[in-house]
Formats: structure tokens, sequence, C-alpha cells
């Protein structure tokens, strides 16, 4: 190279990267491998009957055992143990190739619970890990039981369930109309727990506080929905709570009849930089662009629950621009995957269950690239046909009903993914399925419509 050519490269250099630095980066996330757990895949040994829907709910549950493997709490909401659709939690050990070495189920009538469900139940309808709650070193799980009729017919339930390393239950206490403090009164059909969320600790006491959904509330209007925010106690009673809805909470936009907000709720980190957690609120009943297709609420937190600020992803907001269809109740599950391109935002993964990629009603997952403001930076879509997922879904799988973020599983230091398919007909009617899907890298990627100036110095580049 000769001196006089140092300039030139210098010159082109700086121009090439403040073309890049003006294009517009966006990312993707495919499926490297898959693993499928049933009642006749991944090694599950645990006996499942016709219509037990195992995979209705999920939760990384973290290491119970202690044997270097992230573990995984499983919902199965109609199971039949000791009455009809009481519901069953099965503890899943698992191996890092998303396979299962044991299994604990926890019902009305194994597990070492004793707690008193009734027919119908659906004990199992809702899974968040909860830490540590009670500091005995074993992390606890809160469960749903949205159709117990404590106070009401359907009022809805939760259960603290105290684990031992062997995922049976060490102690457990109910949170509902009558039991738990909650100290509010429900209505019929409210369904109280549809969806629950480890929130972190929202009001710095040092104790894991939740956020409820109950997508049937009628504040303001029917089916609107409501989500609670409740401030926990060390022992798995509430201190406190805060209702988020078209009524309470200060949302500065109601949501509409029929809209089911609170349909699932996540935490997504101090996306906005003031010190508080905020959350992802799913409104799978959202009609923008068309019936049904479903949107993600981000709701801005102020310390004591209330909303400080909010926006909506759908089909025609928030920057996923027109890639919803009617019916595929976007929103219906959400999980935080962490911060997958290092932006510092934390990333979501979102469920739409009635999607139709493939055939009808096999169902899709969304992962979303979030900005700080609360929008996304651009949509990576998991499905029977896109995303590089090549399980075999059927029609009315509606895998994506249920999500949960599972940590690096295989150690190949990308995160990875449970994936519920509560209507998967493996070894008989909807006797349900959950997916481990190990991820790959985050891809990104740059706007070439500047193509031809790129081509033009990248010539210049070879002449100097």
């Amino acid at each position: 190279m000769k001196p006089n050519q140092l300039p030139a490269l210098f010159a082109l250099s700086v121009l090439l990267g403040l073309l890049i630095s003006g294009c517009e980066e966006t990312y993707t996330k495919e499926v490297d491998e898959d693993q499928k757990i049933s009642d006749s895949r991944g090694q599950f040994s645990g006996d499942l009957d016709d219509g037990d829907r195992f995979g209705a709910a999920l939760a990384n549950i973290g290491d119970l055992e202690g044997d270097g493997v992230i573990d995984l709490a499983v919902g199965s909401p109609y199971d039949d143990d000791n009455g009809e659709n009481r519901g069953a939690v099965w503890v899943l050990f698992l191996d890092d190739d998303g396979q299962v070495d044991t299994q604990q189920k926890i019902s009305d009538s194994k597990g070492s619970f004793d707690g008193d469900l009734d027919d119908g139940d659906l004990f199992g309808s809702a899974l968040a890990p909860l830490d540590d709650l009670n500091g005995d070193g074993f992390r606890d799980i809160v469960v749903s039981a949205p159709m117990d009729d404590d106070g009401g017919t359907d009022h809805g339930a939760l259960w603290v369930l105290f684990l031992k390393d062997d995922g049976t239950v060490e102690s457990y206490q109910k949170i509902s109309e009558e039991s738990g403090e909650l100290n509010e009164n429900l209505d019929a059909d409210d369904q109280f727990g549809h969806a629950v969320a480890n929130i972190g600790d929202l009001n710095n006491d040092g104790i894991t506080d939740l956020a409820v959904g109950m997508p049937n509330d009628d504040d303001g209007g029917t089916d609107r929905g409501a989500v609670w925010i409740l401030f926990m106690n060390s022992d798995g009673t509430v201190s406190a709570r805060q209702k988020i809805s078209s009524e309470k909470g200060g949302l500065e936009r109601k949501p509409n009849d029929g809209d089911r907000f609170g349909s699932s709720v996540t935490a997504v980190g101090d996306l906005d930089d003031d010190g508080v957690i905020d959350i992802a609120v799913g409104t799978s009943g959202d009609d923008d662009g068309g019936t049904d297709r479903g949107a993600v609420w981000v709701l801005f937190l102020n310390s004591d629950g209330t909303v400080d600020g909010l926006k909506r992803i759908s089909h025609n907001r928030g920057g996923l621009e027109d890639q919803l269809s009617d019916g595929d109740r976007f929103g219906s599950a959400l999980a935080n995957l962490g911060d997958l391109n290092n932006d510092g935002n934390d990333d979501l993964i979102v469920g739409a269950p009635g999607s139709d990629d493939g055939g009808s009603n096999r169902g899709a997952t969304w992962v979303l690239f979030m900005q700080g403001d609360g929008e996304i930076i651009s949509a990576s879509k998991i499905s029977d046909t896109e995303g590089d997922f090549d399980g075999s879904l059927n029609d009315n799988d509606q895998f994506g009903s249920s999500l949960a973020g599972i940590g690096d599983l295989n150690e190949d230091e990308h995160q990875d993914l449970a994936v519920g398919a509560p209507f998967d007909d493996n070894g008989g009617t909807d006797k349900g399925a959950t997916w481990i899907l190990f991820l790959g890298p985050t891809e990104s990627h740059y706007d070439t419509s500047e193509g031809i100036i790129f081509g033009s110095l990248s010539s210049a580049i070879q002449q100097q």
C-alpha cells in the first residue's frame, strides 16, 4: 500500500461507518434444536389421561434438585385426581438435552399436597416461580385455581406452595376472597389467577411480589379485564394490593369490552430506567386490525403498583406493523427472555395460540426485541412455517398457549425456551405437550437500501 492511499482509505472507512450507523438494525431469533415432552416423548413417564391439557401453564423453577440443570413446572389443569378437573402440576427434573430425568406430580392426591381442591377448580391453570419466599433454601411456586369458588362461583384463587428439593410440598398458603389476607371482594366468573407472574420486589421490602391477571373482570364494561399487584409477605399471605383496570390504578387508556386485559402477565425489567420494575400484560381479545388479533400492553409502574404510563403493541401499534391475523389471540401468554441483543432492555416472548401458520390453530410464538419506550425494534416469529422450527405441529395444538424462559439449558451461550401445546394429541386426545426450544444466536440485520453506495465504496477500496 502506498502512503498516499491511507487518507483515502480512512475517509472511505469513516463514510462506511456513517452509512451503517444510519441504517435501521433489526433482529431475528430462530430455533436451533427442539425436544418434545409428552405422553410418548422426552422420557416423560408420568400418567396422562385424555383431556388433561399438560402444558397449559409453565414455570422455570430453577435448579430445585441441585444437579446444575434448570427444572420446570408444568400445569395440567384438567387432571382428574380425586375428582373431575381438579387439576395438577408436574415438577419435571430436566436433563440438559431437554428430556425428563424424573418427575413429581402435585395434585389432590399426590406430592404431599393436602389443600382443599374441588371439582372444576382447574388447579395448575397458571404458574409462577416465587424464588425462595420463606428462606428455607428451596424455590417456591404459586399455582392458580381460577375456577375456585371461595366467596362465589369461579371467583378464583392462588396457592403458594413451599417446595422440598424432591418437588413435593412442605407447606402451602391459599390466597382467595376468603384466605391469605387478600381482603377484596371478587365477582362471579372473575377467575382471579387466570394468569400470574413473579415481578420481583416492586416496593423494595425484600420480598418477591406478584402480578395476577383477571381477564373476565367487568370494571367499566364486560370482560375488559384487570391485573392485581400483590405485595407479598414471606409466609405467602398478602401485605397490600393494587388493582389496575378501567376504573383503578391509573390506566390512561381504558380496555374495551371483550379485550380480556390480564390474559397473561410478565415482568419486563426496568425499561424506562426509573428504578421501578415494569410489566407487560396480554390482552388476547383486542380487536386492533381485526377480531381477536390480540395485543400486549407495556405498563410503566410506580412503586405502589399504579401505572405511570403505557404503550400498546398490536397489529397497528408499537412497531409490530400488520403482522397479525383474526383470531391469533396474540398476548395469550408472555415470558421474559432477558436481554437477547445486549442493548440493555429485556426482550419478550409472546404466545399467539390461535395462529393458523401451517394449519388451523396450530399456534405461534413471537420474540419481541424491546426498546426502552415500550415499543419494539423488530419481531421474530416461531411457528409451523417460520423460525426454523421443524417440530411436528397439528391443527388445534395451540402451540404458544404457555411460555417460560429456561435460561441456557444446553450451555451453548444462548437463551432457551419452553412452549406449551396443551391440545396436542400424543398418546390420546388433548393430553397435551411441552416443547423445549434450544434457540440459536440473535442475528442482526441492516437495511441495505444503500447497497449501491456500499458497492461503490467496496470498489473504491479495492482500487486503492
